[in-house]
């Protein structure tokens, strides 16, 4: 016998409303945040590594630049000695000549002296911006991974609804963002060698 359609009772459909609906909502807007980060965290390491080869190639300009004054200066120190050595067996009119040329020789290898150790201050600083560029950069690559960890984690968790995993997909946030926030300050600097 058929029932009538208007007596059909139809069983309640069971939704994913409720707690469960929510922490998977939750989880779906965690691997946003999270994906934001990474793309922050990606985007800082390579700002820095830029900034780590530009330092280089400043450095190495400037110990270039270093070299040459330093032959500059070993130059006119040998015109120098040159010139006193000659004083010594040369006319008497010629004495006052070849002094005066020692005299400028000196005060040329001075002026030397004293430009290489502005050079010399100027290389080494960028030396120390370009390792503390690379340190940050460093400490920024292992957080856009760790981020990307979570961004997967909380993917997996969502379409599994697995709370578990989406535990961990925090955890990995939490950790990446502390590990980005240290790229930034360097309160731990990173690896020697690095």
């Amino acid at each position: 016998m058929a029932i009538p359609a208007d007596k059909v009772v139809t069983p309640p459909v069971l939704t994913d409303e409720g707690p469960r609906k929510k922490w998977v909502d939750q989880a779906a807007r965690t691997t946003a945040v999270l994906a934001v980060l990474a793309a922050i965290s990606s985007g800082q390491y390579a700002n820095q590594f830029s900034h780590t080869i530009l330092a280089q190639a400043e450095a190495s300009d400037e110990w270039s630049y270093y070299q040459a004054k330093s032959i500059k200066r070993h130059l006119v120190n040998g015109q120098a000695e040159l010139a006193a050595a000659l004083e010594v067996a040369t006319k008497p009119d010629a004495v006052e000549k070849l002094e005066a040329w020692r005299q400028q020789s000196a005060a040329e290898a001075r002026r030397y002296d004293a430009e290489l150790a502005d050079i010399k201050s100027k290389a080494e600083a960028v030396e120390a911006k370009k390792i503390h560029h690379g340190q940050q950069g460093f400490w920024f690559q292992i957080a856009f991974a760790v981020l990307q960890a979570g961004v997967v984690l909380s993917t997996i968790a969502a379409s599994s609804r697995r709370r578990e995993l989406w535990v961990v997909a925090i955890l990995c946030g939490l950790l990446g963002a502390a590990i980005a926030a240290n790229g930034m300050l360097l309160v731990i600097p990173a690896p020697a060698g690095i």
